[in-house]
């Protein structure tokens, strides 16, 4: 009787519940994006989804479904920037801590090494970073995580989410656990985004093994009606001549995509032309998934019979459930695994002080200041709630950067100013503070540097950092000329400078800081007094041994070095520098064939202030301007070539960088820019350009080779124009420029270059 009764019991709350509708969508990366246009179609029609379970992109939209979303929140959210950033690994600019970064340099290439020479674990498993990402969905899923007691049956709607246990070779399918661990796991895709460790498995992308899990559905939810939702197509035939293919072969099981239940519909949105890394094009994957998911609602409907979804309830219930599965997340704790005690302490007082309790949203900028750590390569981040209070733990896994970093890199042109570049850096951490040792050296005919500095970083209320430094620098000029083959002249023009320092500097904002430096040591120049000199000849030298006490502001939200197309770049820098002048006269002097050494001293105020910026104006058109201005009291050195040779320049292209042009030099300026952006894909750029350079005061050459100033009238004024194509690639931008020189008798020049041109800091100007 009570078999019986137990029977009836179960047989009438089924028959109550009538059929229910599982959903099962695959993975495909910006391609998955069209899950949410299908959501959208059955929403608007009224079909129930009682059971969600997803795969990679199917997962990540699942899941936002489970936790309370509506198709119209998808899909806002989905075409929102942020979520293009976390497909790129990109930083919101507001949390982009400008203060930790280092110098920019001429890198193209890198790769670390730990002190054992072991390169097989620091080769890079992930080409994104996944920060930002990994915290969107600290934020959105731990409380409705927490309150469905991590049982992915009690949230909204019930939930499977499907990873790859690459150890065992097989499905790892969460039925429980952490809601973000169980989407993100499920995301992992190999060289995309690195792997989780969750209860010692190494858990990548579920579209490995198992890239439709129409089979959870039906093993875990039995529903009367399956809805299939598949923007992937089978695993492709490995390709001999591409080895992402050959690799992913290797790795990827071949998935079915039938559908094994009786009431089974498969959508298949055609999204065939969208990749997997193409999410520009989101949109258009929503609403492919929405008028494909449309064709199919009149066949659901007559399959499902009388049941629909009441709108209005399915509304107030997602109401209900995100009131109380939202709210302040307060971390009163922070553990660390990963590394070792020291690392630990460091690692744990740059997120929260001893015993303070902080909301969330509050360490979220210290959590993306310890991200841009360059000791740190990843985090993961995991909240758990603590059981005497509502506070929460956070529990991060580190994974360091390799203890030494080496780039190679270099730029490389049609003009015969080729720079190979080579760096070194050794990073480690303490209880106290975090330090780089670094060394940097280019090396080519037109410049070579080297450049030895220390950089620690003390993370207190008021953080800061130290640099002591040594550099030398060395350009050599050479007269005109415009391609490899082209011979080349003697050198007229040869600078010198080697100086030691040190600088200390402060945050002021997330993007921006303060520095104040002190530089002292000497430059030496060598030069010809005219343009008519023989080999034999013997040239000027000019030694300058200074002190220079340095003070610069900067905020920079700039995406780029000097060819950037967003952002905003404010530089202001005060600076005092005095010293002893020694000029040793050559043949080519007034002075020549005599014993003659001038000497004299020089002390003067340098005010350099530069602003950049950049908007978006849509029509693939993007509008930048420059404004920078110059204010010394720089009295003349011996000589006119002497005086110009530490006399601030204008150098607003590659081209001005490395040739040394008198006519865009001067104590007192005021230049700008105007750059017209014209992105033609997600490759290739152009831009037109020009520039404009006003001095207030001429320095001009008189008949003794002495610097005098002359009256400034309206032929003192220079100008530019500049046209370029970029091609952007992972190792540097490769960039065609023509430009025309208004005060050259040759107008027009061209230029090739790979990768910027960079330089290690100077000893009087930036």
């Amino acid at each position: 009787m009570k078999r019986l009764l137990l029977t009836l019991l179960i047989f009438t709350q089924y028959a109550l519940q009538a059929q229910t509708v599982g959903l099962v969508m695959s993975g495909g990366g910006a391609a998955g994006m069209a899950h949410i246009g299908v959501i959208k179609a059955l929403e608007e029609n009224n079909i129930p989804i009682d059971y969600i379970t997803g795969t990679s992109a199917g997962a990540l939209v699942g899941s936002f479904y489970s936790v309370g979303y509506s198709a119209k929140e998808m899909e806002a959210l989905a075409k929102n920037q942020l979520m293009l950033d976390m497909s790129k690994g990109l930083i919101d600019k507001y949390y982009d801590y400008y203060f930790k970064k280092r110098d920019p340099n001429a890198k193209i290439v890198e790769f670390g090494f730990d002190a054992d020479f072991n390169f097989t674990k620091v080769l890079p498993l992930n080409f994104t970073d996944p920060a930002l990402t990994d915290f969107y969905f600290l934020e959105t899923f731990t409380i409705p995580s927490h309150e469905a007691n991590h049982n992915l049956d009690s949230l909204f709607i019930p939930l499977r989410t499907v990873a790859s246990d690459i150890d065992k070779n097989e499905s790892y399918i969460f039925r429980e656990g952490y809601l973000s661990q169980a989407v993100r796991t499920s995301m992992s895709f190999p060289f995309y985004l690195p792997a989780i460790v969750v209860d010692d498995k190494l858990l990548l992308d579920g579209g490995l093994y198992n890239n439709f899990p129409a089979d959870v559905m039906y093993n875990d939810f039995l529903p009367d009606i399956m809805i299939g939702s598949s923007v992937s197509s089978p695993r492709k035939k490995p390709d001999p001549d591409d080895i992402t293919t050959q690799v992913l072969s290797m790795l990827q099981a071949r998935s079915s995509f039938e559908m094994n239940c009786q009431n089974g519909i498969l959508i298949e949105p055609d999204v065939t032309d969208i990749s997997t890394f193409e999410f520009e094009r989101r949109a258009l994957a929503i609403e492919r998934g929405y008028q494909e998911g449309l064709k199919y609602v009149d066949t659901i409907k007559k399959i499902l019979g009388e049941r629909r979804a009441d709108s209005t309830e399915l509304a107030e219930k997602r109401k209900k459930y995100r009131e109380r599965t939202q709210g302040n997340i307060v971390v009163d704790h922070v553990e660390v695994k990963g590394v070792n005690k020291y690392e630990e302490r460091y690692i744990r007082s740059l997120l929260k002080d001893k015993n303070e309790a902080i909301e969330l949203s509050k360490m979220k900028k210290r959590y993306f200041k310890l991200i841009q750590d360059d000791k740190i390569k990843f985090i993961f981040p995991l909240l758990i709630k603590n059981k005497e209070n509502n506070n929460y733990t956070l529990h991060i896994r580190v994974r360091k950067n390799p203890e030494f970093n080496f780039r190679i890199g270099g730029n490389f042109s049609s003009r015969a100013v080729n720079t190979g570049y080579l760096g070194l850096d050794y990073r480690f951490i303490t209880s106290y503070f975090s330090s780089t040792p670094s060394i940097n050296a280019y090396f080519g005919r037109f410049y070579s540097s080297l450049d030895l500095s220390v950089r620690t970083d003390f993370p207190l209320d008021i953080p800061f950092y130290i640099e002591p430094f040594v550099t030398y620098n060395r350009w050599d000029y050479f007269r005109s000329f415009s391609s490899f083959f082209e011979d080349t002249k003697p050198a007229f023009l040869i600078k010198n400078e080697t100086f030691g320092g040190g600088t200390i500097g402060f945050p002021v904002t997330e993007s921006s800081r303060i520095k104040l430096t002190t530089k002292n040591g000497l430059i030496g120049n060598e030069y010809y007094q005219t343009d008519q000199f023989l080999s034999t000849d013997t040239a000027d030298r000019n030694e300058f041994y200074f002190t220079n006490l340095l003070a610069e502001f900067e905020y920079n939200s700039l995406d780029g070095y000097y060819l950037s197309k967003s952002g905003r770049q404010i530089r202001f820098s005060g600076g005092y520098i005095f010293g002893s002048e020694r000029n040793f006269p050559g043949s080519t002097s007034a002075l020549a064939n005599t014993d003659t050494v001038v000497q004299a001293n020089h002390n003067y105020l340098l005010l350099k202030g530069r602003y950049e910026e950049y908007f978006d104006l849509g029509l693939n058109y993007k509008l930048g301007f420059e404004v920078e201005g110059v204010y010394s009291t720089q009295d003349f050195f011996e000589n006119y070539t002497s005086t110009i040779l530490v006399t601030p320049q204008y150098m607003p292209t590659q081209e001005h960088m490395t040739k040394f042009t008198d006519a865009y030099t001067a104590n007192q300026y005021i230049s700008g820019g105007i750059k017209n952006v014209f992105p033609i894909n997600n490759i290739l750029d152009l831009r037109v350009e020009g520039y404009y350079f006003q001095p207030f005061k001429n320095i001009m050459r008189n008949a003794d080779n002495k610097a005098e100033y002359s009256p400034v009238n309206l032929t003192s004024s220079y100008y530019t124009l500049s046209g370029a194509l970029v091609i952007n690639s992972p190792i540097g931008p490769t960039t065609f420029r023509v430009n025309y020189w208004d005060h050259r008798q040759d107008k027009f020049s061209f230029m090739v270059n790979l990768n910027y041109t960079i330089f290690n800091r100077k000893a009087l100007t930036w």
